[in-house]
């Protein structure tokens, strides 16, 4: 049985940043806000000077950033509250800059889906398919709405009343959670498995996470429709902030039916400590177990677009190739050996050096119409401008 593991390189030619590139447009953005409200230093002026070294460090990534600021926290001493508020901070700033970049790639993604028809010739061969995916943009959603492939999530297509002027949402109760009762097809169902393990832009939990919210794109919406779902609560929590004169952290502040505040707690899993117990977290531990779980039944993973910087990830994998009668292909267009910590693996693991298009566009190589050479060219250049802008955003701040 094959299933997908999704890296943050799976969206990287739709137009998404890696890792990199997401930092430096975070650098650049957060430190020319060093000294607006953003961020909250009264309590521990000297903070300031901390975190911006901390943001300015070239050898740090985001996540190592909030790892950084997580593990203040976790000594316990004068600067651990300010540590806390400023990574919960950034975690929110984190969340902002990839929804605008999901919405700024919107007509990239609107033109690559049509790259990925091979996801129908890969379901006719994997009926149920298991897409387990790292990435909190919504890029494979679309990709299966626009391929008229059915796809489930886990939530369930119950609207929750209290909610419905704010957006269209699936729900997902604690309950549910706890009991291990999602939404997905079942051995002999025919459609995608979508589990995301580390939060995404469109789901929150409410009511002290005794409820969790999905967005839903409108029926018959072409791509970006989903974005703007998002975008819909973004706005009305910014409307009622400005109104109210308040803001919070890690949350979105909105009115229900009844005019009453609800909190729309952010999802979004970064930092160092993922699924660890350390720190509370929005993202559902229930889908990590969920991954695990399914994947006891899979012998062939296909590995795309993920760099092995989750430990809690690589040591699961680790262990899972040490399983009888498994194989695992990585497709990563600039990786030339397997990830040291898999040396010993017994589990066959071969390395192809391309990505999530070519990846569908081989399972149907007879089909050339939206894969000509100059296609491939164009798109090519799109993304590289697009490299490169991110990039300027840090070397003009410097």
């Amino acid at each position: 049985m094959k299933a997908l593991f999704l890296g943050a390189g799976a969206s990287y030619e739709c137009g998404m940043p890696l890792v990199w590139e997401f930092t430096n447009g975070l650098r650049a953005n957060v430190l020319k806000r060093l000294d607006s409200r953003l961020f909250d230093f009264r309590k521990d002026p000297s903070f300031r000077a901390r975190f911006e070294e901390i943001l300015a460090n070239p050898d740090l990534h985001y996540e190592q950033m909030i790892g950084v600021l997580e593990n203040l926290q976790l000594e316990r001493g004068a600067s651990s509250d300010i540590a806390r508020t400023t990574a919960l901070q950034l975690i929110d700033c984190v969340q902002i800059l990839l929804l605008e970049d999901q919405l700024l790639t919107t007509n990239l993604l609107a033109e690559k889906t049509k790259d990925y028809s091979g996801i129908k010739d890969l379901l006719k061969k994997n009926p149920c398919l298991h897409v387990f995916s790292l990435n909190h943009d919504i890029n494979f959603e679309e990709i299966c709405k626009f391929h008229n492939v059915d796809c489930k999530d886990g939530f369930f297509d119950q609207t929750i009343e209290r909610y419905s002027n704010i957006a269209k949402f699936k729900s997902l109760t604690k309950e549910q959670l706890n009991n291990g009762d999602l939404n997905f097809f079942g051995p002999e169902g025919v459609g995608v498995n979508l589990i995301k393990l580390h939060g995404s832009l469109d789901i929150f939990a409410v009511e002290d996470k005794n409820l969790y919210l999905k967005c839903v794109p409108p029926l018959d919406t072409p791509i970006g429709g989903h974005v703007q779902e998002i975008r819909k609560i973004e706005n009305h929590s910014l409307e009622l902030s400005q109104r109210l004169g308040i803001r919070t952290v890690g949350e979105l502040d909105v009115t229900d039916k009844d005019g009453e505040i609800q909190f729309l707690r952010r999802s979004l899993l970064s930092g160092a400590h993922k699924f660890k117990g350390t720190f509370d977290q929005i993202a559902p531990v229930a889908f990590f177990e969920e991954f695990k779980k399914r994947m006891a039944a899979i012998t062939e993973l296909d590995v795309i677009g993920y760099g092995f910087g989750d430990l809690h990830i690589n040591e699961f994998i680790r262990q899972w190739l040490g399983t009888p009668n498994v194989s695992m292909n990585i497709y990563d267009p600039y990786r030339k050996s397997i990830p040291p910590f898999l040396d010993g693996a017994m589990g066959d693991i071969c390395v192809f050096n391309f990505g999530l298009t070519e990846y569908f566009q081989k399972l149907e190589p007879s089909t050339p119409c939206f894969f000509s050479y100059a296609r491939k060219k164009s798109f090519e250049l799109i993304r590289e401008n697009l490299r490169k802008r991110r990039l300027s955003l840090w070397q003009t701040k410097n």
